[in-house]
């Protein structure tokens, strides 16, 4: 056999294995009860500036394409909060083959910030068949009672035409579900009177010119009885359950791309004395948003972008801790333009505007700032190496702050994205 046609059949062989790994679904329906059971917008309080911080910790636009299509690949977002706390959303995926068709994959999922905090590492197993891909996902915790697993299948490409994702996790699933019960969480008895479940269903399509996702994810009620052993720490009867989901539309119309989204995250959890009449000590807490954006090239270099983000948050608690509510609303405003100064290096510069309602009533265990205007203007340089793209944001501070600010700095944030 002949060095070329030896090389062209290598290349054959690897773009086949390059199709069969992009036909894998680049993103999963997952789901878990620390997206609920750590859930809160009273708290996001203490970060006076909560709604512009989240907005600049995305991940840049132009870098979407290559996560979606790269079988192996790792980006985080990370920055400033307040001057105590670090905002931190990583995601790794990595697949390899099981055999004919088999695929191994491992995910790592991590948020950590002031609204909700969860650190999972994921291991699925798919099968590729004609009538989809079905799998399993099995998530080991250091406590195994709050270990999950679930049962997959996918349908379609998710970087082409239509495609489908569904999931059903047994939550915590080594607790109360089998004869030898395990009931430990961290040090105490924590046994299911009723199993929580998760469903989670992911439906998309991709064209030319448009693209769409809706997703939801329901956790059911669940009920456990936490044991006491002291006086001082009489047993105890907790409930949670939750709901999130979001949805996107995406268009290209009269030469500007268009962009749609919403979203609703809720949770109502109670926490109680069993021998206690005076109140179940509930907790309901929902953020909502809708947002719209539109961007255009104004040269061939630069583009223009206009978006708005209107963002509702809510949170109820009752007795006996107290009675009380939150209420609060945001009014984003946001314009920015983008320069390709070079092949590998973006310079982005914007300015925001958010105009934040707040409500009080009864007791309130969480600080406020209150209703305010918060403003800042920002510049970020994207810049490639390699297969690493990284990105810096600096924020200029356009307000009168109660606190300290150093010169006009207000926030700094960071991102990076990679393929292997």
């Amino acid at each position: 056999m002949s060095g070329g046609l030896r090389e062209a059949l290598a290349r054959l062989a690897a773009s086949a294995l390059v199709a069969a790994t992009l036909a894998a679904p680049a993103r999963l329906a997952r789901a878990g009860t620390e997206e609920f059971s750590t859930f809160d917008v009273a708290t996001q309080e203490e970060d006076d500036e909560s709604l512009l911080d989240r907005v600049l910790t995305r991940s840049p636009h132009a870098w979407r394409d290559e996560w979606e299509h790269a079988p192996l690949a790792l980006r985080t977002s990370q920055g400033c909060l307040t001057s105590g706390l670090w905002f931190i959303d990583t995601d790794l995926k990595l697949r390899a083959a099981l055999g004919h068709g088999a695929r191994l994959g491992v995910h790592l999922r991590q948020s950590e910030s002031d609204e909700v905090f969860y650190d999972y590492m994921d291991f699925t197993f798919q099968f590729p068949t004609r009538f989809g891909t079905p799998g399993l996902l099995v998530r080991p915790m250091y406590d195994k009672s709050q270990q999950d697993f679930a049962l997959m299948w996918d349908a379609g490409r998710d970087t082409a035409g239509l495609f489908v994702h569904a999931v059903f996790t047994v939550e915590d699933m080594f607790n109360n579900l089998w004869a030898f019960r395990q009931t430990r969480v961290g040090q105490a008895s924590e046994s299911y009177q009723r199993h929580p479940y998760e469903p989670a269903l992911l439906v998309g399509g991709r064209g030319d010119t448009w693209r769409f996702e809706v997703y939801g994810q329901w956790l059911t009620p669940s009920s456990k009885r936490l044991l006491g052993y002291f006086a001082y720490l009489p047993p105890r009867d907790a409930t949670l359950w939750g709901a999130l989901g979001h949805a996107s539309l995406e268009a290209r119309a009269l030469g500007v791309n268009w962009e749609l989204r919403a979203g609703n995250h809720q949770a109502r959890s109670t926490d109680h004395q069993i021998d206690l009449t005076t109140g179940d000590n509930a907790n309901f807490r929902r953020k909502w948003t809708g947002e719209i954006a539109a961007r255009r090239a104004l040269w061939p270099r630069v583009t223009a972008e206009a978006r708005g983000l209107y963002q509702g948050r809510s949170e109820r608690w009752s007795a006996p801790a107290g009675i009380g509510t939150f209420e609060a609303i945001d009014r984003l405003l946001m314009f920015e333009t983008a320069w390709n100064a070079t092949r590998s290096l973006i310079v982005r510069t914007g300015i925001m505007h958010d105009r934040i309602g707040i409500e009080r009533s009864g007791a309130q265990p969480y600080f406020t700032w209150d209703t305010r205007k918060e403003s800042r203007a920002y510049i970020g340089l994207i810049a490639r190496f390699g297969r690493v793209s990284l990105q810096g944001i600096e924020g200029i501070e356009l307000d009168h702050e109660p606190y300290d600010v150093w010169f006009v700095h207000d926030k700094g944030f960071l991102h990076m994205q990679t393929t292997f």
